[in-house]
């Protein structure tokens, strides 16, 4: 974590940043650069000054591991300076250097590596290099006076692309915008750097006037367009807004140093936001998910795999592997049903050409990557198959036997079901070591998520191979418990439910859709359950024999749904052409456009009067809390009872699998650091109250008791204000002192 310094027989002295991997710019690494800087100044013999990075990479930026430590720091330690005070003296430096100073930009400069690259008088890059600054998907802004710079060598519109969308840009594009000088032609940047430098002289971008053009396209409006692309692409987003001030403030006629005063505030600003607070945890929630407690083995090598039914599941799963180079042997039971999936496959995959995003080429490669096969014996040889046949206990047992003849002893089998006990599944096996549940979301070869599911007998081996196929396949996968529902589809439960219970209330079905989707998710529930199909539970349901079942993935009331179900409309999927619907559930689709079915409404009035069901007026605060407030006390009965490793990995569920905004940091972030969990409590109390009020005084609703907190909510609560650790959230802390005395049952109750 330091800086070194050499210099060349040609006088050119050379300054390597050097902090595996990617030489972040962590105190030390800062200190050390700012010693040894003024060592070449000050020598003589030195002419010019090339600075770069070690190890191929030039800098990734800030070291993000230190922000907890200025955060708990509070935002009055930072009155009279900035966080950023002591990378802004670096790039200073190397700014006001008497000697003409280079980047040798010989790998990725992001971040603060770019405005250590800025800072610099002139850039020599090597052609595989990248630039970008990403702070925006941290909540925050270039604090190094990336804000200011990159406006005096960029045009406004790529400039303003690049900080409000955090997108890394190649390095002949970077040219092409005036932030490159030259690409290297060699390999050897640093000595091209080197031969550079000598022939120009000291050129500081600090001392360069912002153009013209830019000063113009600022004054027409050109940076509130850019805030409103940004407020498309990530709503809610607060960072933009930040953002478009400090470039206002670059093109107006504020002075170099004016400019850096407002970064710096707004930068302020935002690291100690919220926001900024969510985005980071998530940041790290990545990390983390993929560190999984008591699994320290090597993964198997995936160098084949097989995929069990060609489905629309099955299908995306195949193209997931293939994309990745990876050979498929896809697999069904009948030669239409195999044909129709191929059919499918291949189309998604043309259609990609026709739009450009894949060559031709690409196209035929991918296609005979997925070898199509009705015979099991064709899994002889690969090295794990994902079974993604329907959701019925019976079949699913009968594959996992057939599969188990013809493949190889140590070939990992998983199940891809959404709720499925996977246990019983894979007790028909001679070794249900090999087994573990990969749930994929629809459609998998889209969704980022894989839910990894921990089995009972699951060997080490097993559980590091699944995890290293979610990384190979390019998912954020997470590993979870065998519990009811797993962990996502566990939590939305409850979300569904008080949905339609809301609606039976009384609020209009448009407004609870609406509280969602200003609450940041992609969609409200109801919409949600015309788009995943309303005849799902109806389904298990009439199975199960018992309409009024309910399990912790679903609950009552369900007078709406069965209505619905019983007249054939199960949402998007279920066109009627007497009305000219695409689809017919909730809503009446009609293409993208939808509308309330005012059957539906007439429906709930019949539902409501023979329940005894008064209405009355809900507003959207009652709305949010009645959605989240029982789906997030779900997610601490899942840690309680030991399912999930840490809140970070309910988090990473959430966002990656069900919209969750990511601005809010999941919904174990969201209540700690948004809502306040005295409140949270609080709050669930009430609607246990009135959940209970109703259905014990009301024979017509079904018992609820996703209102009553858990008890890990409760012990959190009562410790609210309790200082932590930097960077660890209360809600983690009490988690692992109540789980050092557990005597709990679940996966990791006792890690």
């Amino acid at each position: 974590m330091s800086a070194s310094i050499d210099v060349r027989p040609d006088g050119v002295g050379i300054i390597t940043m050097n902090n595996a991997p990617v030489n972040s710019l962590s105190q030390s690494l800062v200190s050390s650069f700012k010693q040894e800087f003024p060592k070449l100044v000050n020598d003589p013999k030195v002419k010019a000054i090339v600075v770069t990075g070690a190890n191929g990479f030039f800098c990734g930026g800030a070291e993000i591991t230190e922000f907890a430590l200025v955060v708990a720091r509070g935002p009055e330690a930072f009155k009279d300076s900035p966080p950023t005070q002591s990378l802004c003296e670096m790039v200073d430096m190397i700014d006001h250097s008497p000697k003409t100073t280079v980047a040798a930009v010989n790998g990725q400069a992001l971040g603060g590596g770019l405005e250590v690259a800025l800072a610099c008088h002139y850039r020599v890059a090597s052609p595989k290099a990248a630039v970008g600054f990403p702070e925006v998907n941290l909540g925050i802004l270039p604090g190094g006076q990336g804000t200011q710079r990159l406006p005096r060598v960029a045009p406004l519109q790529p400039a303003m692309q690049m900080i409000l969308l955090g997108k890394p840009v190649p390095i002949k594009e970077a040219q092409k915008n005036g932030i490159v000088d030259v690409v290297a032609k060699g390999a050897d940047v640093v000595a091209e750097a080197a031969a550079f430098s000598l022939g120009n002289p000291p050129n500081p971008i600090s001392k360069r006037p912002v153009p013209f053009m830019n000063r113009l396209m600022a004054g027409m409006g050109a940076l509130e367009q850019g805030e409103l692309m940004a407020a498309n692409q990530a709503p809610g987003m607060v960072a933009p807004a930040a953002i478009v001030n400090c470039l206002r403030a670059a093109c107006s006629k504020m002075s170099f140093e004016e400019g850096l005063a407002v970064e710096a505030h707004e930068f302020t600003k935002l690291v100690f936001g919220v926001q900024s607070g969510a985005l980071r945890h998530l940041f790290f929630a990545e990390r983390l998910a993929q560190k999984v407690p008591g699994v320290d083995v090597p993964p198997a090598p995936l160098k084949k795999v097989g995929i069990l039914g060609a489905g629309l599941m099955g299908g995306g799963i195949a193209m997931c592997f293939a994309e990745k180079g990876i050979p498929v042997v896809l697999k069904d039971a009948q030669q239409d049903w195999l044909d129709d999936g191929l059919k499918k496959v291949h189309a998604l995959w043309q259609g990609q050409a026709q739009r450009g995003r894949i060559t031709e080429e690409k196209f035929k490669q991918l296609t005979g990557l997925v070898r199509p096969t009705l015979r099991y014996e064709d899994f002889g040889d690969v090295d794990m198959v994902v079974e993604a046949v329907p959701e019925i206990m019976d079949l699913k047992k009968q594959v996992f036997l057939d599969m188990e003849k013809h493949m190889r002893p140590d070939a990992l089998i998983c199940t891809n079901t959404s709720g499925l006990n996977i246990d019983d599944i894979a007790s028909v096996l001679k070794d249900p070591s090999r087994v573990m549940g990969c749930h994929f979301f629809s459609p998998a070869n889209v969704m980022q998520l894989l839910e990894n599911v921990r089995t009972a007998k699951a060997s080490a081996r097993t559980l590091a191979t699944g995890m290293a196929m979610g990384k190979l396949i390019g998912k954020k996968a997470v590993m979870v418990g065998n519990c009811d529902g797993f962990v996502g589809n566990r939590m939305i439960a409850p979300y569904a439910a008080e949905a339609k219970m809301l609606f039976e209330e009384g609020a209009d079905i448009e407004l609870i859709d609406e509280a969602a989707v200003e609450f940041g998710m992609a969609m409200g529930p109801m919409s949600l359950g015309d788009l995943v199909g309303q005849e799902l539970f109806w389904k298990q349901r009439k199975a199960a024999g018992d309409m009024k079942k309910q399990t912790k993935t679903y609950f009552g009331p369900y007078e709406l749904t069965d209505w619905l179900c019983e007249q054939g409309r199960f949402g998007q999927k279920t066109p009627d052409p007497k009305i000219k619907a695409t689809g017919r559930g909730i809503f009446i689709h009609r293409g993208r456009d939808k509308v309330v079915d005012p059957e539906v409404n007439a429906k709930m009035a019949e539902i409501r009067k023979m329940k005894g069901m008064p209405t009355r007026k809900i507003g959207k605060e009652e709305i949010i809390e009645r959605l989240f407030f029982p789906l997030i006390n779900e997610g601490f009965r899942i840690l309680e009872e030991g399912y999930c490793a840490r809140p970070s990995d309910v988090d990473m569920v959430y966002i990656f699998g069900y919209g969750f905004p990511p601005a809010k940091g999941g919904p174990m972030f969201y209540a700690e650091h948004y809502v306040g969990l005295p409140k949270l409590l609080e709050r669930l109390k009430v609607y246990a109250e009135q959940a209970k009020q109703r259905y014990s005084s009301n024979p017509a609703y079904l018992p609820v008791d996703y209102f009553e907190p858990s008890k890990l909510l409760e012990a959190c609560a009562s410790r609210h204000g309790t200082k932590v650790q930097p960077g660890v959230s209360l809600v983690e802390t009490v988690l692992r002192q109540l789980r050092s005395g557990d005597s709990g049952t679940g996966p990791f109750s006792k890690l």
